[in-house]
Order: C-alpha cells, then sequence, then structure tokens
C-alpha cells in the first residue's frame, strides 16, 4: 500500500513554485534503498515532474512503513 501527500507552494504572479511529495508506503521484500531508487526514477520520468520541473523545486520523500 501507498499514501501519498504533495505540499504545494504557489507564489502571486509566479505560480507553483514548489512541490514536495511525500510517500509512505508497506512494500514487501524491498527495502529503504530501493524505495529511494524507485522514488529518484519515478521523479525523472514522470511526465507531470517534467513538465513542471521547468524552475520549480521538486523534491520526493519516499520512507517504509513498518
Amino acid at each position: 500500500s501507498l499514501e501519498t501527500k504533495a505540499d504545494v507552494t504557489i507564489e502571486a504572479g509566479d505560480g507553483i513554485t514548489r512541490i514536495v511529495f511525500e510517500v509512505h508506503g508497506v512494500v514487501p521484500g524491498i527495502d529503504q534503498a530501493k524505495i529511494d531508487d524507485i522514488a529518484a526514477k519515478a521523479k525523472e520520468i514522470c511526465p507531470v515532474s517534467r513538465a513542471l520541473a521547468g524552475g520549480k523545486d521538486i523534491t520526493v520523500k519516499a520512507t517504509l512503513k513498518g
């Protein structure tokens, strides 16, 4: 299971300036290093992240629960 939260900062005149995605999951058979790799790859190839990346601060924090 995965639980995802996005905090978005919007500045008057600049629009979206920052996005922080937090993903917490229970994924049998993987460790924190693997979830970090998956999150980094998802950020790199995600079409929404790529569209918003120009000049934006986008952070992805992924952690395993349990």
